[in-house]
């Protein structure tokens, strides 16, 4: 069918871009009157588009290290696409509108997909064209326009896949069909791009369409399929080899919301009723009864016809993509509308279909009218129109929050109070969709990333943890009462951090509920960064102030004083070596514990002091004695390390005393203490613990530390057990697969009788889907010590893996 010649289709593009600028002009209008805040989730994904923007601002398309730090940005089931198609949207302004802008690109992929695949399905502009209008005039869709969220990008990028599938399937020779099997590949992998669950739209579709090809014996298609296949896996692979683990973890747990907000589950039959009740508001009362009245009517008068119309082949291809989407979905736990938003636009084609059945004046009159009352449906649902205030349809009206709400003055007071630290505020109050961690996140992002929002601990054991680690924290008046744990833990954090001698009050503003918001600061921060009037000098450990002695196991106080430029000191490493004759102990971290800086271009000239208030942890096996302190600088751009000369400082490491109430321990140093607990096996704990350093340093760049602290040691010490399991640790949580297999290899090595060691390089293999490799370290193992419990489930997934066709990069 050659129907993209025909004049008539490149007149109905004029027409579909009419509507859809009619379309930018009504949701300009939203967003002119808008100053809304956004909500939990929201405020997330613009977090995370944020994030996006700035790694791109260093772009560089023939960089591995590049490809890898942007795939790491997102290792949850939300998915890259939507916020990598944000960034050119972000370049004029960052806002919460700006980035929404990116909708205008889905809604034209969309009316623009739908119309071709109605006019290929149907050889019918008028159902085409309707169709088209339908997908801009539902309210789920209209809404969702107006809103930050992946679903709708999703939405968009599987109404074109499934358009190019359509056409695709048919065409069984020529360029034109070899054209369409690459689209059709960079489409699926772009699908699984947007959401992991985006394929359950096209799958059952897809499926069929293989089925019939072996049916028929169409092995050119067949080829074309793996081509396309191929294709698909390039272009999402990378990012799924990557985080596969966290996706399916992710995923998992995300699935729990459901059940979590009382959705019914597919047991019922109010699981299975929960997305048709929907339907109506959806997409407009109008447009959906007078569809249904024409169909009725249709039905009654072409008795005699109904075979033949209803044995519409494209009609049928349709109906198995809605059917098999409601099916799927319904299976899920979560039965937000959004969720199945991708339905919608292939929705608007079945009800356009039945729309349009009967044709003459009278009918068509009904059309404009229903056309009409839907466009004011769709105002209803963006606008508060007074005159349809009844009408029961999905609504989202702008609003004056962003005026009402202090939250832009609370990151302000936070920036001027430390303005040459990166922060990390602790929220209590999460229960409202304007003050949360999210959208204090997204507030700190947009203060040129200087500050990070992290929500405390929902666990009484935590909570002591929890209020040494953060610098900042801010409760509200009036929290929600919660039952159980999470209200106690909540109850004792707000009483505790409004009733502490260690930290101030640096703030209260009101709220529009009248309630007050309230911003504490520590007193004696682990880092104080002061500005010295004399030009750039040399980084110089100026002072060290410990006491005399130091307990063993225990957490020790100690202070370090650094003076140098702003450069060399925010990319700088203190390496500190306590030694003597027998032993020795380390202090590596960065300097000021990494959080140095002031903004995306913010350099500054002048020289810096640097006082870090933190602890010193001597491990209780370490022999007593006096200890001498050794200092280099490593600097993170080059590699090169500086000898610092220090005083002679030396302490006395005993195990007689006490220790006064210590500064928490820098997070280099606990991960250190967790690589004992990895070598022994002992993981639930080193899971915990890990969740809570990546709230206390939102950036991990704690594992960066260790990486270029074990590194450099290691060319000293290469058979220090200690450091080789701290740098496991952080390369697995960095998921640096090669290098990991390299460090845990070399561990072999130094610990062959450690059947821990064996096991997690066979681990590190699978996640990399090479179960051969993995296959005789478990055998290792297993001969070392047979009765480990882990042992089994990995022989079990490798034997598995080794059968599945998986494509390994």
């Amino acid at each position: 069918m050659n129907y993209f010649d025909d004049r008539k289709i490149q007149r109905d593009h004029i027409i579909l871009l009419v509507f859809f600028l009619a379309t930018l002009v009504i949701d300009g209008i939203w967003f002119f009157l808008d100053e809304s805040i956004p909500a939990y989730d929201q405020s997330a994904h613009l977090t995370t588009a944020l994030q996006h923007y700035r790694i791109f601002q260093d772009f560089n398309l023939f960089s591995g290290d590049w490809w890898l730090s942007l795939w790491q940005l997102t290792p949850s089931y939300r998915a890259p696409f939507v916020y990598i198609c944000t960034v050119p949207f972000l370049l004029f302004a960052k806002s919460y509108h700006q980035a929404s802008l990116v909708n205008s690109l889905y809604t034209a992929i969309i009316i623009f997909s739908v119309y071709h695949l109605g006019i290929y399905l149907f050889n019918n502009r008028k159902i085409s064209l309707t169709a088209s209008l339908f997908c801009l005039l539902f309210p789920i869709l209209g809404v969702t326009r107006t809103d930050y969220l992946l679903d709708y990008g999703l939405a968009a990028i599987v109404t074109l896949t499934f358009t190019i599938l359509t056409i695709w399937k048919d065409r069984y020779s020529g360029f034109f069909s070899w054209i369409l099997t690459l689209a059709l590949g960079v489409g699926i992998g772009l699908v699984m791009l947007a959401k992991p669950t985006g394929f359950i739209f096209i799958l059952v579709p897809s499926i069929l369409t293989l089925i019939g090809f072996v049916i028929r014996r169409k092995y050119f298609k067949l080829i074309q399929s793996g081509l396309s296949l191929t294709l698909a896996w390039l272009v999402c692979g990378f990012w799924y080899s990557l985080n596969w683990l966290t996706i399916i973890t992710s995923a998992l747990n995300a699935n729990q919301v459901g059940k979590r907000e009382g959705d019914p589950p597919a047991t019922t039959i109010a699981g299975w009723l929960a997305y048709p009740q929907m339907i109506s508001e959806s997409v407009g009362f109008p447009i959906l009864f007078v569809t249904i009245g024409i169909l009725l009517i249709y039905l009654f008068k072409k008795k005699l016809a109904i075979k033949d119309r209803w044995n519409d082949s494209g009609l049928n291809w349709l109906v198995i993509f809605l059917v098999s989407s409601y099916i799927i979905c319904s299976l899920g736990t979560n039965k937000d509308i959004r969720f199945i938003l991708p339905f919608f636009p292939i929705f608007s084609l079945v009800l356009s279909y039945c729309f349009n059945l009967i044709d003459n004046k009278l009918f068509d009159q009904v059309r404009i009218t229903t056309i009409g009352l839907s466009v004011i449906v769709l105002i209803n649902s963006i606008f508060p129109l007074p005159i349809t205030q009844g009408w029961g349809t999905i609504k989202r009206f702008p609003n004056d929050e962003g005026k009402r709400y202090p939250l832009t003055q609370l990151i302000e007071r936070i920036t001027q109070t430390d303005p040459y630290l990166r922060a990390t505020l602790g929220v209590v109050p999460v229960s409202t969709p304007q003050v949360n961690q999210f959208t204090l996140d997204y507030f700190g992002t947009l203060a040129d990333f200087r500050v990070y929002s992290r929500k405390l601990t929902t666990k009484l054991s935590e909570v002591e943890q929890d209020l040494d680690n953060f610098s900042w924290y801010v409760t509200r008046d009036n929290e929600p009462d919660e039952a159980g744990e999470r209200g106690e833990t909540k109850r004792k954090f707000k009483s505790l951090i409004e009733s502490s001698t260690d930290l101030k009050l640096q703030g209260e503003w009101q709220l529009p509920s009248g309630d007050k918001l309230r911003l504490y600061h520590r007193i004696n921060p682990a880092v104080v960064v002061e500005k010295l009037d004399n030009n750039a000098a040399p980084v110089t450990l100026k002072k060290v102030i410990t006491s005399n002695q130091l307990v063993v196991d225990k957490d020790n106080p100690i202070t370090y004083q650094v003076t140098g430029s702003w450069d060399e000191l925010q990319n700088g490493l203190l390496l500190l070596k306590w030694q003597n004759q027998q032993s020795s102990f380390y202090h590596d971290h960065a300097i000021a514990l990494g959080n140095l800086y002031c903004g995306l271009k913010c350099h500054p000239q002048e020289t810096f002091e640097v006082t870090e208030n933190l602890s010193i942890f001597i491990p209780q096996d370490l022999p007593l004695g006096k200890y001498q302190l050794s200092a280099l600088y490593l600097n993170r751009n080059n590699g090169k390390v500086t000898a610092l000369n220090v005083a002679n400082i030396t302490v006395d490491v005993t195990n007689q005393g006490t220790v006064e109430k210590a500064p928490a321990l820098d997070l280099v140093s606990r991960m250190s203490q967790l690589g004992v607990e990895l070598r022994n096996g002992k993981l639930d704990n080193i899971f915990t613990q890990v969740a809570n350093f990546n709230q206390y340093d939102p950036t991990q760049d704690y594992l960066k530390q260790i990486e270029l602290a074990a590194n450099y040691r290691l060319q000293q010490e290469p058979n220090n057990l200690n450091w080789r399991y701290t740098l496991v640790l952080s390369q697995l949580l960095q998921r640096q697969v090669d290098e990991l297999i390299k460090n845990l290899t070399e561990l072999t090595k130094y610990d062959s009788q450690n059947p821990y060691v064996w096991i997690y390089l066979a681990f590190v293999y699978l996640y990399d889907f090479q179960p051969r490799q993995a296959e005789p370290k478990l055998a290792i193992a297993e001969k070392i010590q047979p009765d480990i419990p882990e042992l089994k489930t990995l022989k079990t997934v490798t034997d598995i893996m080794k059968f599945l066709p998986l494509i390994h990069f």
